[in-house]
């Protein structure tokens, strides 16, 4: 089993979105996918996933009252888990291949601080994986953390294998993408932490197209601007020795996501989620 970290040093990088679609993507390709919620302080995935009217949700149990001890892993298993494709899931009605699987760990709506627990919930945050991977025979968990650098980022961090770090094309998000990368090779010098694989994933991208038609007017200047910033990404990346040095993966502006962040790999089978979800798995 692998377990992937959805991550984004700033906020609206489309991170969550990718999330959903990509797992959803996986088991359209028939994965055996569980994905877990770990953004404690303001969870959006029941929004993406449509999930809000569930039983589950309702309940308010989520991922962070087992981490705590507040719940056991039956009883989140019971109250915080949604089989997505089950008869009650909310993407029931979508087709997967036989024995292809998708399940949804929920964060509770209620406001959690693990600061200061953070070194003592990652080991029961290892645990949960193995019982998930044992009851479902999983492929592969991933992990919607947080933004920023605070204790979810270090239990993310601590139970996965490898980092996708969302970022769109701003001063904002590049220049904090870049500080998690420097950040990054700082862990691994001094051995502090636990250093791990990342890419990066540029989200909302422009239509580089369009901008070429207006040379003269805007679109110079932010393809100027677009080019000089993948070359500091670049040098960046070679200075922190992260592989690879370029950014792995885009995903290109969808409107439709601006007015409704849903699912859209069953409707769109072509969708830049679903060609994430592809490269990941070829790069395993």
């Amino acid at each position: 089993m692998k377990t992937l970290m959805f991550y984004s040093y700033k906020g609206g990088s489309g991170r969550t979105v990718a999330v959903a679609n990509v797992a959803a993507a996986m088991a359209k390709l028939g994965k055996r996918v569980a994905v877990i919620d770990l953004d404690f302080e303001a969870p959006g995935l029941q929004h993406v996933f449509v999930a809000e009217d569930t039983e589950q949700f309702g309940s308010g149990v989520g991922v962070q009252q087992f981490l705590l001890g507040e719940r056991d892993i039956e009883e989140l298993s019971a109250l915080g888990t949604i089989d997505m494709f089950g008869s009650t899931g909310p993407l029931r009605g979508n087709f997967i291949p036989k024995g292809a699987f998708l399940l949804y760990v929920l964060a509770s709506p209620g406001v959690t601080d693990l600061s200061a627990r953070a070194r003592e919930v990652s080991p029961k945050m290892k645990g949960l994986l193995k019982a998930l991977e044992e009851k479902h025979n999983l492929d592969l968990v991933v992990i919607d953390a947080a933004s920023g650098l605070r204790a979810a980022f270090e239990v993310a961090i601590n139970v996965s294998d490898e980092m996708l770090v969302f970022f769109r094309w701003s001063t904002q998000h590049v220049e904090g993408t870049i500080r998690v990368a420097k950040y990054m090779r700082m862990m691994k010098e001094f051995q502090t932490g636990r250093p791990i694989p990342y890419k990066l994933v540029a989200s909302a991208v422009p239509d580089l197209e369009e901008l070429r038609k207006e040379p003269e007017n805007i679109g110079g200047p932010l393809l100027r601007s677009n080019e000089e910033t993948r070359i500091k990404i670049s040098d960046t990346l070679t200075e922190c020795k992260a592989v690879p040095t370029e950014v792995f993966y885009e995903i290109p502006e969808m409107l439709q996501l601006k007015w409704r962040e849903t699912v859209i790999v069953f409707d769109a089978p072509d969708s830049a989620y679903e060609g994430l979800a592809k490269k990941l798995l070829d790069s395993f």
